[in-house]
């Protein structure tokens, strides 16, 4: 009797409803508890060796760094070697004609006088002399009736090769015209003084050279990549594989217990706030976990009450069948108290959630609304979709008299990496607008790179962030109806009377250490016509990869697409480009975020 009351008990714990009337799920701590009973069993029946694993990826994770970056810096070497051939060849070609003229300079005196006097012994010891020259191959001196009077080496009968044709075909045969002028005497035209270079010579000569040069490079680009391997390993991997260490050494039952420590050096940078969020995260999961243990030892000791309250009342059944009707409203009782400790679990499960999901409304508070700029545009319509649930795509409307500005920038990475730049980028913009008040789109792009790398520390000798950001920015002033753009790595494209325009911004970033801080952004000043549509967008945009055979989709489609769409109301043209998008990506997953905005100034 014992034992089917026992079971008894337990069929109700399994089928108790919710309180909205649901079948009872596990909360994220059971799930999570679960998992690490799950990893504790794979490790006590297996024979992982963790070491290894951390050798082996190691291993492999330098491997990979070295050979992207070795492969980098010989194709780079090679691009270099072939452009360094080039300007070799050129100035080799230029050697050969300036020797040649020097040449022929020397004895054109000897020359013109053994013309004159038709002496054929004089005119052997010339040519026999010039033909001895490095890479003469045939001299001959003609005179006025193009009779030949002396002829020294050999004439070429076999035909060129190809490669020497190529390299110095035109600039081995040289005519020299003979003037002898005497005492007394008018200039006259004596004869002509030929001469033909060995292209063979010349040939191997830029051979050796452009072997040299070669080898040289090659093994600078070698030494350079061994050097970026070292490095990055310093730098990076080292500090990450020993967070993964101390990662793995965590107690899946105390996750919180104890803090990872953070890498030296890396305190106020992208490693340091790494570990800060998972400090954060690991103590966020021990606070739900010791709130479920707290939760499970009341629903235990609930639970061997209402047991016990039930055997009792089993057993005083025998006796007095009339106290059932209380032992029912008891046990009613206790479920109601489950009933709250259930309604308890789940309110620590939804806070859990919550937390995770603020970010995101944190960022999208940020963005500015369109409907500001109503007034001074025809139609104007944005749309901002992060990869995950928050991004490191932003843009920027605002109002500041007769001009509008309107800027869409790009920055390092997505999710929460890039959502920390978007927010150096939104202070440092409004910093730059409201206490500098620049209102220039090359002076704005100029001070926000100059802010950026402040807050990066990129401005220090010792700076380890090599994050930045892309940006397009433009100036609508209503009163000259010109609008002015400048970009750092993103364009503007514009349809104006059907046909597709895309202004490029300037090859440049703004912070990165590893790229040259820009000098100044070319400033493009446009008087639209009526009715021309502009576009600023990331690339997020045109890098959707996909169609039949797996490409991205490019400027040039998407300038293909919005321009069939061109017609339309702004909000309607991106749906309907977003719908487009997504048949084009297929089942392909996006890549990176997506920001695009469409306007049409009045």
């Amino acid at each position: 009797m014992e034992k089917q009351t026992q079971d008894s008990s337990e069929r109700r714990e399994q089928t108790a409803p919710n309180p909205r009337g649901e079948p009872s799920e596990e909360s994220s701590g059971q799930l999570y508890y679960r998992g690490a009973m799950i990893r504790k069993k794979t490790q006590a029946e297996g024979t992982v060796n963790v070491t290894d694993a951390q050798a082996s990826h190691t291993a492999g994770l330098t491997m990979k760094q070295a050979a992207a970056t070795l492969i980098t810096a010989l194709v780079l070497g090679l691009l270099g070697s072939i452009g360094q051939l080039f300007l070799d060849l050129e100035q080799l070609r230029s050697d050969v004609r300036q020797e040649s003229s020097e040449k022929q300079a020397l004895i054109r005196g000897a020359a013109e006088e053994a013309a004159f006097q038709l002496n054929p012994s004089l005119a052997q010891q010339v040519v026999q002399g010039l033909q001895q020259q490095e890479g003469v191959q045939s001299v001959r001196l003609l005179d006025n009736f193009d009779a030949l009077l002396a002829e020294a080496g050999t004439v070429e009968t076999k035909p060129m090769r190809t490669i020497d044709s190529l390299l110095f075909g035109d600039v081995i045969n040289y005519e020299l015209p003979l003037v002898y002028q005497g005492p007394g005497r008018a200039a006259e035209n004596v004869g002509r003084l030929m001469m033909r270079l060995n292209a063979e010579v010349l040939t191997d000569r830029f051979r050796l050279k452009a072997e040299t040069s070669l080898i040289a490079n090659i093994a600078q680009a070698f030494i350079l990549s061994l050097i970026l391997v070292a490095l990055f390993y310093v730098l990076v991997t080292r500090p990450l594989l020993r967070i993964t260490k101390h990662i793995i050494a965590i107690d899946p039952k105390r996750p919180g217990a104890k803090l990872i420590d953070k890498p030296k050096r890396h305190d106020d940078d992208e490693l340091g706030w790494m570990v800060d969020s998972l400090n954060g995260l690991f103590s966020a999961f021990q606070t739900g976990l010791d709130e479920r243990d707290k939760a499970q030892g009341e629903l235990q000791a609930l639970t061997r009450e209402l047991e016990q309250r039930v055997d009792a009342r089993t057993a005083e059944l025998k006796q007095a069948l009339g106290a059932l009707e209380e032992e029912k409203a008891e046990t009613e009782r206790a479920f109601r108290k489950l009933d709250d400790a259930h309604k308890e679990l789940d309110q620590a499960n939804r806070l859990l959630i919550e937390s995770i999901q603020y970010a995101r409304r944190i960022q999208t508070s940020l963005l500015p609304d369109a409907a500001a700029l109503n007034q001074s545009f025809q139609d104007i319509a944005v749309h901002w979709q992060p990869l995950h649930m928050v991004g490191g795509d932003y843009f920027w409307l605002e109002r500041f008299g007769s001009k509008c500005m309107i800027a869409v920038i790009d920055c390092t990475g997505h999710g929460v990496p890039g959502a920390f730049m978007t927010m150096v980028a939104a202070s440092a913009l409004d910093r730059i607008l409201h206490e500098q008040a620049l209102r220039d789109p090359g002076e704005i792009l100029m001070a926000l790179d100059e802010r950026v790398r402040s807050r990066l520390r990129q401005d220090r000798p010792d700076a380890e962030s090599d994050d930045g950001m892309e940006a397009a920015i433009c100036v609508w002033d209503s009163d000259d109806r010109t609008l002015t753009f400048a970009g750092a790595g993103l364009p503007l494209m514009m349809i104006r009377n059907g046909e597709v325009e895309t202004i490029r911004g300037n090859r440049a970033a703004l912070g990165y250490t590893s790229l040259k801080a820009p000098t100044g952004f070319e400033q493009h000043v446009i008087r639209p016509e009526p009715g021309t549509q502009f576009y600023l967008y990331t690339d997020g945009v045109p890098d959707h990869m996909g169609g039949d055979q797996r490409r991205l989709l490019g400027r040039n489609r998407l300038g293909r697409i919005l321009q069939e769409l061109v017609d339309r109301p702004a909000r309607q043209q991106i749906d309907d480009l977003l719908e487009q998008l997504d048949a084009w990506r297929g089942d392909e997953p996006r890549r990176d975020d997506l920001t695009i905005l469409a306007f049409r100034p009045l």
